[in-house]
């Protein structure tokens, strides 16, 4: 069969499963005449299959599953991720997809719902998507075509839409607005409301929490900061057309790799406080994740589990009390060491492996670990910060969780 233009049959399925752990480069090379499939798009997805084997292990057991591009593998969903949007579709509701690309989301979504349609603007990944969805989901629709003509022109009705607008511009310029993506949510907000009650908006986690909620408003309910593994992967926003509110709920997610880490809060009680605490030694210091960090809701952490920060802008928080369900990493504090020069040559001395981060502090993690002249590794962990008197030290920690 031909699928974007690439000919593709079992031969080729059979040609990337020997060849996954093969030099790609030397596969390009090599002179195979007599191939029934197109091999340079075989060899795409054995590339492909390697960048994002850690992403969607469950979509990549699906042998005959295809890409249409390189980039698909570099900017596709993580299944984590796309498992959390399809937590909040229910069986029975017709939904929309205006920016299917690779269709992760789509995958996962569809097992919640009565039935999805997913419009993709290019045709060669509407395409591979609607050979990918004839194996995966049979209640998948995929089409071709702008999805913003596709609202002006129809007068169907969902009970929600979920949209991944492009997050960069010409030339690979980030983006961190959402009026800057593609298509523009924010002007197309009229049009979104006459054809379904929710909305739910996938961005960047680059983009300004606050401005992006201001232009929300009055329709924003929620909204998620997402991180796998500390790295936060993105913003997630939920509109509600028909009732609103009146505080939005802000929620930090992050999977550490075992499960999700959970913290909710109201965005009327997200700004942090100036409620400084001094680190003592056999006290315990909190990192909080990169989600708490991205929402910037510190002043409800520090209230939750009552352990205030060293410093307003320094997001490390301390308390005598061992918190195991904090929203971070946690550690014990060994000493408090000045940030001196006599000071530091002792700390080089005495360890020569330390793993080193800095918060609100003059140094980089990389010049101070210069400084110090220590390596990475091992069970000791330094935090260079400023208490709130402006005195810079030295944290040195061992980590309890």
């Amino acid at each position: 069969m031909t699928i974007a233009g690439h000919q593709v049959d079992d031969a080729m399925f059979s040609y990337i499963a020997q060849n996954f752990d093969a030099d790609t480069c030397k596969l390009l090379l090599k002179a195979d005449p007599l191939l029934s499939f197109d091999k340079s798009f075989a060899i795409l997805q054995i590339e492909c299959r390697k960048k994002a084997r850690n992403k969607i292990p469950e979509l990549l057991s699906h042998e005959h599953f295809l890409f249409p591009k390189a980039i698909s593998a570099e900017q596709c969903t993580h299944e984590l991720v796309a498992q959390f949007h399809a937590s909040h579709f229910n069986s029975g509701e017709q939904v929309l997809d205006m920016t299917m690309g690779l269709g992760v989301d789509d995958y996962y979504i569809a097992q919640h719902v009565q039935s999805l349609t997913a419009v993709e603007l290019e045709s060669d990944i509407a395409e591979v998507g609607q050979y990918n969805f004839s194996l995966l989901a049979s209640n998948v629709d995929v089409i071709f075509g702008d999805s913003v003509e596709f609202l002006k022109t129809s007068d169907r009705r969902f009970d929600a839409i979920f949209i991944d607008p492009a997050r960069r511009g010409d030339g690979g310029k980030r983006l961190y607005g959402l009026a800057d993506c593609l298509p523009d949510v924010l002007a197309l907000l009229p049009i979104i409301k006459n054809h379904a009650p929710r909305l739910y908006v996938k961005a960047s986690p680059m983009i300004d929490v606050t401005q992006s909620m201001r232009d929300l408003e009055p329709y924003l309910t929620d909204v998620w900061a997402v991180s796998i593994k500390n790295e936060c992967k993105e913003l997630f926003f939920k509109l509600d057309f028909e009732q609103g509110a009146n505080d939005v709920l802000l929620h930090a997610l992050n999977h550490d790799g075992c499960g999700w880490q959970h913290f909710d809060t109201h965005f009327s009680n997200h700004y942090s406080s100036d409620n400084p605490i001094q680190p003592v030694a056999g006290y315990y210091l909190y990192e909080p994740n990169a989600s708490i960090m991205k929402l910037g809701c510190y002043n409800a952490v520090e209230e939750r589990f009552h352990a205030p920060q060293l410093a307003v802008n320094s997001h490390l928080m301390v308390s005598n009390k061992l918190e195991t369900d904090f929203p971070g990493r946690h550690f014990m504090i060994l000493e408090v060491i000045p940030f001196k020069d006599k000071e530091i040559r002792q700390l080089g001395k005495c360890h020569k492996q330390i793993n080193v981060a800095t918060r609100n502090f003059r140094l980089t993690a990389e010049t101070l670990k210069d400084r110090l002249r220590v390596n990475d590794g091992g069970d000791l962990y330094l935090f260079g910060t400023t208490l709130s008197s402006s005195e810079q030290v030295l944290i040195l920690c061992e980590k309890v969780i």
